[in-house]
């Protein structure tokens, strides 16, 4: 069973998402950089895929997991 996560994160005040080594950024916004990794997520045909958001705090929720199709926009966060 292969899982693969999609890491949204703030770096350098722009937010991005990670996957395997690769880097899509800058988002202005956590909301678009959630957006794009979970499209990313669900095109990437993995029945394990996860989106998980890493806040500045170090603190990390899933916000979007395959098969499930539910999205969790309404965790704390610090745009």
């Amino acid at each position: 069973m292969s899982q693969s996560h999609f890491i949204v994160c703030q770096r350098n005040d722009a937010w991005q998402h990670t996957n395997r080594g690769s880097v899509s950024a800058p988002f202005k916004t956590r909301e678009e950089a959630v957006q794009s990794a979970i499209e990313d997520a669900r095109n990437s045909g993995d029945a394990d895929a996860e989106v998980i958001v890493q806040e500045p705090d170090t603190q990390t929720h899933t916000v979007w997991r395959s098969g499930g199709e539910t999205e969790d926009t309404d965790q704390p966060r610090e745009d």
